[in-house]
This record gives C-alpha cells, sequence and structure tokens, in this order.
C-alpha cells in the first residue's frame, strides 16, 4: 500500500535549514513511511492520546516528526523535532 505523503508549510521550513546530512535521514524516513506506512518497525510510529488525530514517528534516535491522517492513505507532516 503506498501512501501521499505532504508536508506542512512549517515542516517545509524546518526541513529547508536543516544540514543536509540531518534532512538526508529525514526524506530516508519520508520514504519509508510512503513505501511501507507508519507500521514500519524502524519508524516507531506511535499516537499520541485518545483525543489527538497527532503522531509521532522516528527519522533516527534523536530526530522525530509529527504527523496526522488527512485520509486513509494521506498523510500530513506537521513538524519536525529532535531531543
Amino acid at each position: 500500500m503506498q501512501f501521499d505523503l505532504r508536508l506542512s508549510s512549517k515542516a517545509k521550513k524546518q526541513l529547508k535549514v536543516l544540514p543536509a546530512k540531518t534532512r538526508n535521514k529525514y526524506e530516508k524516513a519520508f520514504k519509508l513511511m510512503r513505501s511501507c506506512g507508519p507500521n514500519y518497525p524502524s519508524l516507531r510510529s506511535h499516537h499520541y492520546g485518545k483525543k489527538s488525530e497527532l503522531w509521532g514517528s522516528s527519522a533516527s534516535m534523536a530526530l522525530r516528526f509529527y504527523w496526522y491522517y488527512a485520509r486513509v492513505q494521506t498523510i500530513v507532516v506537521t513538524g519536525l523535532n529532535s531531543h
């Protein structure tokens, strides 16, 4: 199953200012998300509470990104974060 992954304007701005090495880690995670879905083990996706539509996934041990389902197979990345 293929997913349509879209970046919010905030996420695009955040990604644009990152160093190339960090940006590549996010791009690799986004590629996995598109092709394998959020349940792919290395993405370590989890849901933030029963009332929230927000999910989080890992691009690496220190890099996370936050997203929600816009439709069944459409994911919108809302922001990036590091630990």
